[in-house]
Parts: C-alpha cells; structure tokens; sequence
C-alpha cells in the first residue's frame, strides 16, 4: 500500500506514484500534488522523500527556498534518510515518541 496524502498544517497533498519528466520527484505548490517516481526504492526513496519534504515544509512556511537553492536543499534535506538508516535505536525512539 502506497502513500496517498500528506498532511501538513491543515493542507492536504496529494501523492501521486508516476514517472516526472527530468527529474525522480516533484512538488506542485499550485495542485498541492508530490510526484514520485515509482521505480525508486531503499535509501534513494527515503532521501527524495525527506527532499522533498523539505520544498513542502519552506513553501506552507513561505520560506524562499531560491534563497537556500536546490544543492543547499538536497545536501542537507537528504541527510536525514542517512541518519536514520544508520541508527536504528534512534530511529525507534522517534517512532516511540511520536504515539
């Protein structure tokens, strides 16, 4: 079973599991739709995802992200898929705090 929505500060977005023209994810600020490629898997889907998380969270919190720019966003955005990869007892205490 795929993710179908996000919710994030009282808006709804929509996910959608297609192929994106040049790129392996997209997030629509205007249709309120992310866009994942469904070929991706493991550690490159969770970094895309936190990725694109990231362009949710700077747009719902009216952050120019042009001002961060798209390397800046990746570098540090995608990070966090590696940290919890890479430390499993952490990643159960997020899991655990968040009930």
């Amino acid at each position: 079973m795929k993710l179908k929505q996000i919710t994030y500060k009282r808006r709804k977005i929509k996910v959608l599991w297609q192929e994106c023209k040049d790129c392996l994810a997209v997030y629509d600020t205007n249709e309120s739709t992310l866009t994942i490629n469904p070929n991706l898997k493991g550690l490159m889907l969770g970094k895309i995802i936190y990725h694109e998380l990231w362009h949710i969270i700077c747009d719902l919190n009216k952050v120019d992200i042009n001002k961060i720019g798209e390397e800046k966003t990746a570098l540090l955005s995608e990070e966090y898929a590696i940290i919890k990869k890479g430390n499993p007892k952490l990643n159960k205490l997020i899991q655990r705090s968040l009930k």
